[in-house]
């Protein structure tokens, strides 16, 4: 269920979903802290938040999915293992996010209290921890994958000088 879509490996697609939808959640998150823009933001921050957060989550079990079928060992087996630990590190982020701004938008639906800014504040902080996190993980991820074909093709002199 995880492995394929069209016969193309689903992880590097869906991928994309995060990559897009992790800072556009983090600029909602800021605008969401101006107190006008908060009723227009609330549900587009809550839905980007929770789409993200299952896009994140099928990008986790499609990796690891990938990761099994390549069975890599070695400097690249490692690479891939550091990328799948920041994976899980950046999910857990996005599930808290997903809550977080479910209960932010609810909370701005009912009042426009101090309750509703203390939340867009743990909201915004959470996204933007969640872009860092993003960041890391594909970066990582993308030089487990550009380093191995680098060494292998005689592009770089070393794996171990590419993964730094």
């Amino acid at each position: 269920m995880f492995d394929q879509i069209g016969g193309l490996p689903l992880h590097p697609l869906v991928i994309h979903v995060v990559v897009v939808g992790v800072p556009l959640v983090a600029l909602l998150s800021v605008g969401f802290l101006v107190p006008r823009w908060r009723w227009v933001l609330r549900w587009p921050l809550a839905v980007g938040a929770v789409l993200t957060a299952v896009s994140g989550f099928v990008a986790v079990r499609a990796g690891h999915a990938l990761a099994d079928d390549l069975d890599a060992g070695g400097e690249i087996g490692a690479a891939i293992d550091e990328h799948e630990q920041w994976g899980t590190r950046l999910l857990v982020a996005l599930i808290v996010l997903a809550v977080l701004a479910v209960a932010t938008a609810v909370e701005a639906s009912r009042s426009s209290g101090s309750a509703v800014h203390v939340l867009a504040v743990l909201t915004m902080v959470v996204a933007l921890t969640s872009a860092w996190l993003a960041f890391e993980t594909g970066d990582r991820g993308a030089r487990a994958v550009w380093c191995g074909q680098s060494v292998a093709a005689g592009d770089a002199d070393s794996l171990e000088d590419c993964l730094r």
